[in-house]
């Protein structure tokens, strides 16, 4: 007999999601070590990996203050910090919505844009590094699950 069906669910522990939670207490600390952690040195300028997401989010395009906090699962009270000192450092300026004031759209500055133009070119240097130790196979294998935890991640 099928063992999910002769236990009640509270005594399941081999449940898809059981095992999706194991993985990722194991895989994500694994990736950070391995291959997110490094050393920016003073290109970062002491900016948070909040900071820095804030920043990719709006190399792509100007985006009101409450979508990234959305995006980014940040709260609006963090958010504002973040913002502030963005700003603070002239990498982020604010801008009232045409139509609805009470709406603040962002946008990088020209300094924003060149210090995260640099910071990509590091990350991705230090990243093609460290990945360079796996095979052609290992590196295929790799893309492909990560784009899988994108589009599923995208329905979450």
């Amino acid at each position: 007999m099928n063992c999910l069906l002769s236990k009640p669910n509270s005594e399941v522990v081999n449940t898809d999601a059981d095992q999706i939670l194991k993985s990722l207490f194991v895989v994500v600390p694994i990736l950070h070590k391995k291959l997110l952690k490094m050393d920016l040195g003073d290109a970062s300028g002491n900016l948070t990996r909040l900071h820095l997401g804030i920043m990719g989010i709006l190399s792509v395009s100007s985006r009101p203050i409450s979508e990234i906090a959305k995006m980014m699962v940040v709260s609006k009270s963090q958010m504002t910090h973040l913002v502030d000192k963005l700003v603070e450092l002239d990498l982020v300026e604010r801008h009232p919505d045409k139509v609805d004031r009470r709406i603040i759209h962002l946008a990088l500055t020209y300094k924003g844009r060149i210090m995260l133009e640099d910071l990509k070119l590091k990350v991705q240097g230090n990243i093609k590094s460290r990945l360079a130790v796996l095979t052609p196979e290992e590196t295929t294998a790799m893309s492909e699950a990560l784009e899988t935890l994108m589009n599923i991640g995208a329905k979450l």
